[in-house]
């Protein structure tokens, strides 16, 4: 009897190694396919974000926020505020519009006495980007639109109603000074920062054109320069924005601008297989990881519920380390 027992004993020992054994065997091979498909999922990811195919300025759709010059226009002594869209194609080249409002706001040099008008102004352009490989990009702008305002040094119709206060002995008040808007071209040159993140920042200083206005002999090529008017009794020229110098001093025909916007950057449109495969995977991993930390619910045993089972990744193609 105690031989039979112990030859049970020792039989299911042996069973019992060997069945540990090959659970740790398959328990390895299961860890060696999981690292396989780890580091293969790796090497993907590697390829493509690399240097040799990345490209952050291949058709990307930004919503811009911004001040000064592009949204849309900068002026003698303020800025105006707008928005505007834009679209970089994959050959770097981007069309953008904007609009935006110019605020009313005191007269800094005579807060008592004036107040700005405000107005509207609107922008078209088209733009290249260079160094499409850094998050940092040179670009090159060309547009048309609303580029420069100023305003009236005197209320319209101002020594009229101050005579008229005048002579009852009445305070004039608060008058306010008429914008002035200017349509022409301007060229700009920016600094933009844009990669595969949301954000998108850009600086920008450039160059318009209004022309003269009166002084070349009227508004011409699609250039707007309202700030000069004609004296028939002295026979000359005269300008609406200065109080000083009403003989020389208007709007300048060419100016320097500059302004700063923020923005919203969507994803590449119209990515390439390589491209989609990473952000199947990227997802892949998120729902994963959502899984993994999901509370335990409530009146439960304690134990954690199991996590979902893992979807392999699609294997990527055959030709997608090509040259890496």
């Amino acid at each position: 009897m105690f031989k039979r027992i112990s030859l049970v004993l020792v039989l299911l020992l042996f069973c019992s190694e060997f069945v540990w054994a090959q659970r740790t065997r398959a328990a390895q091979e299961d860890d060696r396919a999981a690292r396989r498909q780890f580091e293969e999922e790796q090497r993907a990811d590697e390829y493509a974000t690399s240097l040799r195919r990345r490209d952050w300025l291949k058709d990307r759709l930004i919503l811009q926020l911004g001040m000064g010059t592009k949204y849309p226009a900068m002026g003698a002594d303020w800025f105006g505020f707008g928005a505007g869209v834009e679209y970089i194609t994959r050959w770097h080249v981007a069309g953008f519009l904007s609009g935006g409002f110019i605020p009313p706001s005191d007269d800094r040099n005579h807060p008592d006495d004036f107040s700005l008008d405000g107005g509207m102004g609107w922008r078209i352009g088209v733009a290249y980007y260079m160094f499409p490989k850094s998050p940092i990009h040179l670009g090159f702008h060309l547009s048309y639109g609303t580029v420069f305002f100023d305003h009236k040094s005197k209320p319209d119709g101002f020594d009229e109603i101050y005579a008229e206060h005048a002579a009852k002995g009445e305070p004039v008040g608060k008058m306010p000074r008429s914008i002035i808007t200017c349509l022409g071209y301007e060229f700009d040159m920016s600094i933009t920062y844009l990669s595969d993140q949301w954000y998108f920042l850009q600086a920008m200083v450039g160059v318009y054109t209004i022309g003269n206005g009166l002084k070349d002999g009227g508004n011409t090529m699609g250039r707007t320069n309202n700030s000069w008017e004609w004296d028939l009794e002295n026979s000359t020229y005269y300008s609406l924005v200065s109080s000083s110098d009403r003989e020389s001093k208007a709007i300048p025909p060419v100016g320097i601008v500059f302004g700063i916007g923020i923005g919203f950057a969507f994803e590449e449109f119209f990515p390439d297989d390589t491209e989609v495969r990473r952000r199947e995977r990227e997802r892949g991993r998120t729902v994963q990881g959502q899984g993994q930390f999901r509370s335990t619910p409530a009146g439960g045993s304690g134990s954690r519920p199991s996590a979902p089972p893992r979807r392999p990744a699609p294997r990527p193609a055959a030709d997608e380390y090509e040259d890496y």
